[in-house]
C-alpha cells in the first residue's frame, strides 16, 4: 500500500472538540462516542459499547480495553479531489491510533474477545458479519487499528520532509505532518532507536471488515505496526475481511504468536523497512472467489535500495491455505514472496493450494539466500497452481540462478499434509467441494501417521521466544485449534475442525 499525503478537512480541528475522549453519556444508538484525542489514561469497560467517530489518536496515555468490549468505527465518506480526481476522505473513518507516546492494554479472553468492527454491525458478538456475501468481500467499512512505536526502521525520509529524522516516517493511511504548518501534527510519526520499546499488549482481539480507502491506493490495514518494539505483546489476534493487508509491519522488532489473517483483499502478512521480529503460529486463509486475496506473505526488506538494517524476521509454524484455482486476476509473484533484500527464516510451515507460485525470491533475495541470510527449511508445499504439484524450483527473476524448493538437504518437501485428514487439494478446485467461506469449507489441522512429513525433520527451535512443538504448521494435529470459539470463521462454522 503506497502512502499518500492527505489533507483532511478535519485535520485542523483535530483538537477543537470540547468533548474529546470518551463521552460521558451514550448517543441515540446507545454507543459512547470516542473523539480525538485521548490524552489521559482511559478505560473502556465491557458494560458499554463504543464508537470511534473519526481517526482517534492516543497520546501520552494508556488506553485499557476490558475483555468483552465492542468498539465500532464510523463508516468514512469519500469524495473526489478536484485537482487530481483521486478519491479523498470527506468524513474520516473510525480508526484507532496508538502513538509513540502511548500504550494499549487490550486483553480479551477466548470467551470474551475484544471486537473492533464497523458501525451498523448488528450483533458482532453472537452473529458476526460474514466475510463475503455473494462472492463479494464485506470490507472497507471503517478504518482499522494502528500502533506506532520507537523501535528502529531502515527508512529515511528526511530529505523529503524536514520533520522526519533518519529512521522515522509518517505512517501510511493518515495525514503526513506538513513542515509548512504553524503547529505540525506529529502524532503519526513512528520509528526510533529503542528496539525493546513497549506499545502495550493485545490478546484475543478481533479486527473485522475494515480498510476504508482514504485516497487513491491508500487504505488502512487491519493492524498496522510502525516501529513497534519487542517489549510489546501481540498474541491471539485476527484480522478478517480487510480491504488492504491483514497485518503489516513497517520496521520494528515486535514478536507475535497466534495471528489469523483471513479473507483479506490484499496481502495476509506484509512487512518492510527492516522489520526484524519473530513470529510463530501465523495462519492464512484466502478467499477462493477469483477477486480477492493477493499474497499470503509479502516480505520486502526496504523501501529504499540497499537500506540497512536488513529485514531478517524468523517465522516458525505458519499455515497458509491459498485460493486454489480461484486466484485473483493479475496476481503476480509467489504465495510466499521475498523481495528487496528481505531475509530471515521460514521454518516448519505448511503451504497448500497456492493460487500462484508457492515461493518467489526476487532479485537481491537470491543473494540473501545464497549468503545464508535467508533460510527456508523444513516446510511442506502442496498443490502449486502452475502444475498442481508445485515447481521444482522457486520462481525467480530472469538471469538469477534457480534455488531448489524441494530440497532434501533443507527438508523442504512436496507432500500432502492431509489437512482435515483428506486431500486438501480438492478444496475449491473441483467445483464440488465447499468454498473457503462456506460452513465446513476449511480444514486447519494436518493428519499425522508414522513417518508423516508433518512430524519429521523439524527445524530445531532457537532462543527463548518460540514454543517447542513436535509438528509443522500453525495447528496441533492432536489438539483443539487456537482459533476455536473466538474467531469469526470458527463462529460461522467455516472452520471444520
Amino acid at each position: 500500500m503506497k502512502k499518500q499525503t492527505l489533507i483532511s478537512m478535519f485535520a485542523a480541528a483535530a483538537t477543537s472538540y470540547s468533548f474529546a475522549g470518551v463521552a460521558g453519556a451514550p448517543n441515540g444508538n446507545g454507543l459512547y462516542e470516542i473523539t480525538d484525542p485521548i490524552s489521559a489514561d482511559t478505560v473502556l469497560t465491557s458494560d458499554k459499547e463504543y464508537l470511534l467517530t473519526e481517526i482517534v489518536y492516543v497520546s501520552d496515555a494508556t488506553l485499557t480495553i476490558e475483555a468483552g468490549t465492542t468498539i465500532y468505527g464510523v463508516v468514512g465518506v469519500n469524495g473526489t479531489d478536484p485537482e487530481s480526481g483521486d478519491p479523498i476522505a470527506l468524513v474520516e473513518p473510525g480508526t484507532l491510533v496508538i502513538t509513540r507516546t502511548a500504550e494499549i492494554d487490550a486483553v480479551g479472553t477466548p470467551t470474551s474477545p475484544i471486537i473492533f468492527t464497523y458501525f451498523g454491525d448488528a450483533d458482532p458478538r453472537n452473529t458476526p458479519t460474514a466475510p463475503l456475501t455473494n462472492d463479494t468481500l464485506n470490507t472497507g467499512l471503517w478504518g482499522g487499528v494502528i500502533i506506532l512505536g520507537n523501535a528502529p526502521t531502515n527508512n529515511d525520509q528526511s530529505a523529503d520532509n524536514s520533520l522526519l529524522v533518519p529512521g522515522t516516517d509518517a505512517i501510511e493511511g493518515i495525514v503526513e505532518p506538513n513542515p509548512a504548518d504553524l503547529s505540525p501534527d506529529l502524532r503519526g510519526i513512528y520509528g526510533g532507536d529503542a528496539p525493546h520499546d513497549s506499545s502495550g499488549v493485545m490478546r484475543y482481539v478481533s479486527i473485522r471488515n475494515g480498510g476504508f480507502e482514504l485516497g487513491a491506493a491508500n487504505e488502512i490495514n487491519g493492524l498496522t505496526m510502525g516501529g513497534v518494539g519487542a517489549g510489546t505483546v501481540l498474541e491471539y489476534i485476527e484480522v478478517i475481511a480487510g480491504q488492504d493487508d491483514g497485518f503489516e509491519w513497517f520496521g520494528g522488532t515486535v514478536n507475535s504468536k497466534y495471528l489469523l489473517s483471513a479473507y483479506n483483499n490484499d496481502d495476509a502478512f506484509d512487512y518492510d523497512q527492516g522489520f526484524s521480529g519473530l513470529g510463530q503460529f501465523w495462519a492464512v486463509v484466502q478467499a477462493d472467489n477469483s477477486n480477492d486475496g493477493d499474497k499470503a506473505f509479502e516480505f520486502d526488506g526496504d523501501d529504499q535500495a540497499l537500506a540497512k538494517p536488513y529485514a531478517v524476521p524468523v517465522i516458525y509454524n505458519a499455515t497458509i491455505i491459498g485460493t486454489g484455482t480461484e486466484y485473483k486476476a493479475g496476481n503476480g509473484g509467489g504465495q510466499v514472496d521475498y523481495d528487496k533484500n528481505a531475509g530471515g527464516g521460514l521454518f516448519n510451515s505448511i503451504i497448500v493450494a497456492s493460487g500462484i507460485e508457492s515461493l518467489d525470491l526476487n532479485g537481491t533475495c537470491i543473494d540473501m539466500y545464497n549468503a545464508g541470510l535467508l533460510q527456508i527449511r523444513s516446510n511442506i508445499w502442496h498443490r502449486d497452481i502452475d502444475d498442481l504439484a508445485a515447481e521444482a524450483v522457486v520462481d525467480h527473476d530472469a538471469g538469477d540462478a534457480d534455488v531448489p524448493l524441494s530440497d532434501a538437504a533443507n527438508f523442504n518437501v512436496f507432500s500432502n499434509p492431509f489437512l482435515g485428514g483428506a486431500n486438501y487439494a480438492v478444496m475449491g478446485e473441483t467445483g464440488t467441494a465447499k468454498k473457503r467461506y462456506e460452513v465446513g469449507g476449511v480444514y486447519l489441522k494436518p493428519a499425522v501417521f508414522a513417518g508423516s512429513d508433518v512430524i519429521t525433520n523439524l527445524e530445531p527451535y532457537i532462543g527463548t521466544f518460540f514454543d517447542v512443538v513436535s509438528y509443522k504448521g500453525a495447528f496441533d494435529p492432536n489438539g483443539t485449534p487456537w482459533t476455536a470459539g473466538w474467531t469469526v470463521p470458527a463462529q460461522l462454522g467455516y472452520f471444520a475442525d
